[in-house]
């Protein structure tokens, strides 16, 4: 099973500007309260292991995390199905808020920083496995067109399916000519799936991963790309992390719960599990303040002053598998 050490100068600012990412949250709270009533949500438990007790809790935007006994996955529960997560989406003014509004002006930083670059991880896997021209992909439940459009020029001849998208497809100017949008893709043909967060909103995680094991052909790969609860920035600022953004991101696994949840299915295997986070350490600096003797980490982080630390402290958290962002490739047997 593979890892990767990744450096980039990604930066939180280039992607989620304060100003945008404040009247983002701010929407975001009152979509919470008028869309989400009590009475549309259901009781749910830890995802992989289904039990019932909970080790803790907290709130975030009036929403409840749960966190499981067992393996430390952080869910949300009570959660909408998907019909509500879908009819959210398309009522929110959040969501178009982020879709006209953060997505244009952050659009070439994250196609450049993070969409191109998992593309061409993606790129690599497929060529090392797969000699065929005319691809069949499928994202699923993207919550944007960006990997989409930028997937259509890396891979030109390839056809491209979208399952379950939560973002409205009747956009002006948004072309869909080589795709189709469908809710089930069952015949086990396609060469790739595609799970960029994926895990981390859907409702129920298991089916979404049995649904993307039936429609791979044999010797078919998956990627993934998801936040883990195991990593250092949830250790370290536990339910004040800013990862943690109700209904968005409904399933936080843990490494362990992650790698359990795959083996659920008995037929993947894991060719690459990384984390190759690079703003743990910046999110972490940025909350200082609310961590309990922060002293070691204001010494190394900030009174050292020597980027070999920071950068050296990040290396070890990726060939660990330490952070809090992760991406997975996964082959059917």
């Amino acid at each position: 099973m593979e890892r990767a050490i990744i450096h980039s100068d990604l930066t939180k600012s280039q992607i989620n500007p304060n100003s945008l990412l404040d009247e983002y949250n701010h929407l975001l709270q009152e979509d919470i309260k008028k869309l989400l009533p009590s009475k549309t949500l259901l009781q749910a438990f830890c995802p992989v292991t289904g039990e019932k007790e909970v080790q803790d809790s907290f709130l975030k935007m009036g929403m409840q995390y749960q966190i499981s006994q067992t393996l430390d996955n952080i869910y949300l529960s009570p959660r909408p199905t998907m019909e509500v997560l879908k009819r959210f989406n398309k009522e929110s003014s959040a969501r178009k808020f982020w879709m006209t509004e953060l997505w244009p002006k952050t659009r070439v930083a994250r196609q450049e920083k993070i969409i191109l670059p998992q593309l061409e991880w993606v790129h690599g896997f497929i060529k090392q496995f797969s000699q065929e021209r005319e691809l069949l992909l499928v994202e699923y439940i993207p919550n944007h067109w960006g990997y989409y459009k930028s997937a259509m020029n890396l891979f030109a001849e390839s056809h491209f399916t979208l399952v379950d998208p939560l973002f409205d497809p009747d956009i002006p100017n948004m072309d869909l000519q080589n795709s189709y949008i469908t809710d089930e893709v069952t015949d086990s043909s396609m060469d790739a799936v595609f799970l960029f967060e994926a895990l981390d909103r859907s409702v129920e995680p298991l089916d979404l991963l049995q649904k993307v094991f039936n429609s791979l052909k044999s010797g078919g790969l998956c990627f993934i790309t998801c936040l883990l609860s195991s990593g250092f920035e949830v250790k370290m600022l536990g339910h004040k992390s800013e990862i943690f953004v109700p209904p968005e991101r409904m399933n936080i696994f843990s490494y362990k719960g992650l790698k359990a949840l795959i083996e659920k299915m008995n037929g993947f295997e894991i060719l690459e599990f990384s984390t190759p986070s690079v703003l743990d350490i910046p999110n972490v600096i940025k909350h200082l303040d609310v961590i309990n003797n922060p002293e070691f980490f204001k010494y190394i982080f900030k009174d050292r002053e020597d980027p070999e630390i920071l950068n050296s402290f990040q290396d070890f958290l990726q060939m660990n598998r330490l952070g809090t962002f992760g991406r997975l490739v996964l082959r059917k047997q």
